[in-house]
């Protein structure tokens, strides 16, 4: 994660899904060859029908937040 910056999301997310395809830390993830959903540290993912972010994890890149159709994704100063 960057030390001066991080993701959070406000209550208008949706669930959609789209910000944990376009995180190039998921990606990275993705393609190794023992990957699995269900165990990996992804730096965001979807449950309970809202993006959850890992701030371990997240590198505070701002793609998902270009891509979030409802706009509930933002870069921070911390």
């Amino acid at each position: 994660m960057a030390k001066d910056k991080k993701l959070v999301q406000s209550q208008n997310c949706n669930g959609c899904g789209i910000c944990v395809t376009v995180c190039p830390t998921n990606t990275k993830l993705a393609k190794a060859e023992d990957f699995d959903v269900n165990t990996a540290k992804l730096a965001i993912s979807v449950s309970n029908g809202a993006a959850v972010i890992d701030n371990l994890a997240c590198i505070a890149c701002g793609i998902c937040t270009r891509n979030c159709p409802v706009g509930s994704l933002a870069i921070v100063p911390v």
